[in-house]
């Protein structure tokens, strides 16, 4: 059977205090991240840090010490990012499970 060269995806998560893997390109596939958007479910301000981390584990920030206001939310990325195979989105906040993140990826395969 053969492999889908293109597979959209829709990632979520709860963001934690300690940096978390959010998502990971996978083997043989270059994924393009389409939006990112990051939601404060609670009745405080809270602080979240979003992470490029290259497959050798280097985290680049895409955002820094980002407040999101309570019951609000923001895009984290204004373009598209693209991730090749092994690259990730990390992200952490200063208070766990406060923030959740949902992510519209494009996956295409690199055969």
């Amino acid at each position: 059977m053969a492999t889908a060269l293109n597979v959209f995806r829709t990632v979520t998560a709860n963001i934690k205090t300690t940096p978390n893997v959010i998502y990971t390109a996978p083997i043989l596939k270059t994924a393009i991240v389409l939006s990112m958007q990051v939601t404060n479910v609670t009745n405080s301000t809270v602080n979240t840090t979003f992470y490029h981390s290259t497959a050798g584990n280097i985290l680049v920030e895409l955002s820094k010490d980002f407040d999101i206001p309570t019951k609000d939310s923001a895009s984290i990325t204004t373009g598209k990012l693209v991730l090749e195979t092994g690259q990730k989105v990390v992200a952490s906040a200063s208070v766990s499970d406060a923030l959740k993140v949902v992510m519209s990826v494009l996956e295409t395969a690199n055969d």
